[in-house]
């Protein structure tokens, strides 16, 4: 019977797929409706899935708009809303833990209808990479390529490449971007890289989801136009 449900849990979520998983470190969870299913590359994604995913482990999903999220060890992640159709829009939620996203042609396309919220703040994009943190007690957010609008109940930020806000103690402050706060939770480039077997080439493994050396970040008086594609 479990495997009954979750072959047809999987089958239908094939027909309203809003993207797949691309690579796996570790062991990671969909929960679905009332199931938690045990992911693998290839798993669909469908909306109002949570991801799941356990310690020392990392998942990237590629939404069908070639977004690249890459999420972290000990995470909770929402894929509350999304569409790339007509009026396309994506609304996600990292209620715990690391992401990092690369944005793809919704967010070249309508900006203002990306969002990606945290406990703290709502996250808006303007064709960016970055990525953030979630504990407990404290928030990181950080910009390295293109710009952001952070909304937070204290006022709106406005984020330029090469910057980051810190959330904590009740607080935000704005910093430049230290990867070192990032790197624990980042995948690791390995020696013996497998391309991947996907719909999209974009990405072929996990290092590639982080430029060589991402120190190399825009400065925050440089607003070069970011070309995905």
């Amino acid at each position: 019977m479990k495997i009954l449900i979750i072959y047809l849990l999987t089958i239908s979520a094939l027909f309203g797929a809003i993207g797949e998983i691309t690579a796996l470190q570790g062991e990671a969870q969909l929960e679905r409706e009332t199931a938690f299913l045990e992911v693998e590359r290839g798993t669909p994604i469908n909306i109002a899935d949570r991801l799941e995913t356990k310690k020392r482990s990392r998942v990237q999903v590629i939404l069908n708009d070639d977004t690249v999220i890459t999420i972290g060890p000990q995470s909770s992640y929402i894929f509350e809303a999304y569409q790339d159709k007509g009026s396309p829009k994506v609304m996600m939620q990292l209620q715990h833990g690391f992401f990092k996203i690369v944005t793809g042609k919704i967010g070249k396309i309508a900006p203002e209808r990306f969002k990606v919220k945290t406990k703290a703040s709502t996250i808006g994009i303007r064709g960016t990479q970055f990525m953030a943190t979630v504990q407990d007690d404290s928030e990181s957010i950080a910009c390295s390529k293109g710009s952001l609008v952070v909304e937070t109940k204290q006022r709106t930020f406005e984020l330029p490449s090469g910057m980051m806000l810190i959330y904590k103690d009740h607080s935000w402050s704005m910093h430049e971007l230290d990867m070192e706060r990032f790197s624990p939770l980042m995948p690791q480039e390995s020696s013996n890289k497998t391309p991947l077997e996907s719909k999209s080439n974009f990405l072929p493994d996990f290092s590639e989801s982080y430029t060589p050396l991402e120190q190399q970040i825009d400065k925050p008086h440089e607003h070069e136009e970011y070309n995905q594609f």
